[in-house]
């Protein structure tokens, strides 16, 4: 079956005209006035509801663009090579034509002329319109949510940025650290019967752990008894004195009087009789682990604005996936808690990703998702696709786009069925027609009878408005 494409037609016009053939083969001529199938997602739809509707199309063009469209879309094509063939012929084979047509008799161009004249009448007479009736397509808002797989969609790809920053804090920390050892005497008492010599450096301390040390050896002598008038009248414990120094620096070591009460190594009694002293303090000023956590929030704070102006800086007409957008930070170089500084420092190597889609690349594979999403008697406008939202999805099957799409859907108008539904109608009757056809947004009578159309759907011609979107 032939189906010659008018200058005017569009793709839906086109689309119904070859559904409604019986023959599974089509050839489509196509003029080079017609320019719908110049346009490379108008042929990819073209192609799939032929093979939705179990066609096997052939296009007939001398466009070579159309040709490029459709042999992308492994349509065949015969190439139309009439106007070529006018454009090759010599300025001699014209003559001889013109003169062979000169010598025709005027008797066969008569003849001829009545001939053709009555044909025209005759057609004029059965096939011309008695009535033009316009159709207005119908058009709806389509929207839906899609999830395509990430690994399978063109023009999606993770974008990579790095920058270096480092900031500083005033280091906040406080530490109290000894500069001077506390010094005093402690006196030990020997209840034994034995004198105990107690070397340099033996520990004594309080109850609380204050730990100080001798300063040289001692003997501290036995137990010695009294007399008086020769009568013993008791005992006397041993007793010596011995300077003494604290182990740690610091006014830790200043303790009270009575407080030293136990010598390490010595069955020993032991008091401090007076306060010792002189044991000093500086307080520095040091990091403190808040200190760390606030300048590294402010390398997580700045890192973020700067990764992401890096970022739409190569986007290069795409645009960014909000949600997937994530942050890694390696710290190259932080202040330790406790370590003695009035600034804290943070360096860190900080690293973006997020997803980038080419909308033009993602919308031409959407349009072909939601073209078998449409109801039926409708077709989707590719041109129309708008891409609302974009998120990323982590499902069993791996990362998915969610696409929150909408597009523009006309309806699709077969002319030759309205025209056999609308025979012998009156305009009251157009609202039953249009229920039965939910792609057609509108009828009326442009040129005829007003009250009823011709009974004939022959004697109808049926003019596609195209509707404004």
């Amino acid at each position: 079956m032939i189906i010659y494409v008018d200058p005017v037609d569009e793709l839906n016009t086109i689309v119904h005209r070859i559904r409604m053939e019986k023959d599974s083969e089509i050839l489509l001529v196509v003029p080079p006035e017609n320019w719908v199938l110049r346009d490379e997602i108008n042929v990819k739809l073209l192609a799939k509801y032929a093979k939705d509707s179990q066609k096997q199309l052939i296009i007939q063009t001398g466009d070579p663009l159309v040709i490029k469209y459709a042999e992308a879309n492994q349509i065949p094509v015969v190439c139309d090579e009439s106007a070529a063939a006018k454009d090759e012929d010599s300025p001699e084979m014209q003559e001889q034509r013109r003169r062979q047509n000169h010598s025709r008799g005027i008797s066969d161009r008569v003849f001829v002329l009545l001939l053709t004249l009555t044909a025209l009448l005759g057609f004029a007479y059965y096939h011309l319109p008695k009535a033009v009736v316009v159709v207005t397509p119908k058009l709806d808002n389509f929207r839906e949510t899609l999830q395509l797989p990430l690994n399978e969609l063109s023009g999606v790809e993770q974008g990579i940025v790095q920058t270096t920053l480092m900031h500083k804090t005033p280091a906040t920390g406080r530490k109290t650290v000894g500069i001077t050892r506390a010094s005093g005497a402690i006196t030990l008492i020997n209840q034994s019967q034995n004198e105990v010599l107690v070397a340099e450096g033996t520990i004594v301390e309080t109850g609380s752990g204050i730990l100080f040390r001798t300063s040289e050896d001692v003997v501290v002598p036995a137990v010695t008894t009294q007399y008086f008038m020769d009568i013993p009248t008791g005992l006397a414990a041993g007793r010596a004195e011995v300077g003494i120094e604290a182990v740690e620096p610091g006014s830790r070591g200043n303790v009270a009087a009575g407080r030293i009460d136990n010598v390490r190594g010595y069955d020993l009694e032991v008091r401090n009789m007076d306060p010792t002293s002189g044991g000093e303090d500086v307080v520095l000023q040091v990091a403190a682990q808040s200190d760390i956590e606030r300048v590294q929030s402010m390398v997580r704070r700045d890192s973020e604005q700067e990764l992401l102006d890096a970022m739409l800086a190569e986007l290069e007409g795409r645009v960014i996936i909000d949600e997937s957008f994530k942050i890694d930070i390696e710290w190259t170089s932080v202040t330790e808690i406790g370590e003695e500084t009035s600034e804290v420092y943070a360096t860190g190597v900080c690293i973006g990703r997020a997803y980038l889609v080419d909308t033009g690349a993602l919308s031409s594979q959407v349009a072909d998702r939601l073209a078998a999403l449409v109801p039926d008697g409708f077709i989707i406008n590719p041109h129309s696709v708008v891409i609302n939202s974009v998120n990323i999805i982590g499902t069993d099957a791996g990362l998915h786009l969610s696409l929150d799409v909408s597009a523009v859907i006309e309806g699709s108008v077969d002319a030759e069925l309205l025209a056999q539904q609308l025979a012998g109608k009156d305009e009251t009757e157009f609202a039953a027609v249009m229920a039965a056809n939910p792609g057609v947004g509108g009828i009326y009578i442009e040129n005829g009878a007003k009250d009823k159309l011709p009974q004939l759907p022959r004697w109808l011609k049926i003019k596609v408005e195209q509707p404004v979107y």
